[in-house]
């Protein structure tokens, strides 16, 4: 991974990475996430861009640095679900550096197989992410009775918990 600088003040700092997927690409620095702990499954990887691709709105990949196979796709879970909610910890807030719940983006993992009518979303970890000090969690929810595989798709797109 090499790291470049704009020529005046007003280019970002751009990022080389490599992907399996991708290839190489050219990433701002402000799409650059460091996770602490790593997240579920990927303890290892701490650092993660957020690649926007043509065509695949609203979704996003969140890009593994340092583990090229690894592309999870995401999407903000509140466009399917705007009444999705839960309550992050005094040390979730701390780990992300966040004073305010109100400054954080929050995505969930997508999965589509090939019948893209059988998609789902991870509603039981989301991914939290304070974007101005670029540090993300994913975090287990212990209570709220969201899936890990919620149909993305479902009818009456209100709360996504069961009944």
């Amino acid at each position: 991974m090499a790291a470049s600088s704009g020529a005046n003040a007003s280019d970002a700092r751009v990022m080389t990475i490599r992907t399996a997927s991708f290839g190489e690409l050219q990433v701002p620095e402000e799409k650059i996430v460091g996770f602490r702990e790593g997240i579920p499954g990927f303890p290892r990887v701490h650092e993660f861009a957020i690649l926007e691709r043509e065509g695949i709105e609203p979704f996003q990949y969140l890009q593994a640095l340092g583990d090229p196979p690894v592309a999870l796709l995401i999407v903000s879970p509140f466009l399917f679900f705007p009444d999705y909610k839960f309550e992050l910890s005094a040390s979730d807030m701390e780990d992300i550096q966040a004073a305010n719940t109100a400054d954080l983006d929050v995505f969930v993992v997508a999965t589509v197989p090939q019948n893209p009518a059988e998609a789902t979303i991870n509603l039981l970890a989301p991914i939290v992410i304070n974007s101005a000090r670029r540090c993300g969690k994913q975090v287990v929810l212990l209570e709220g009775g969201y899936s890990v595989r919620h149909p993305l798709l479902s009818l009456g797109g209100s709360d996504p918990r069961p009944t």
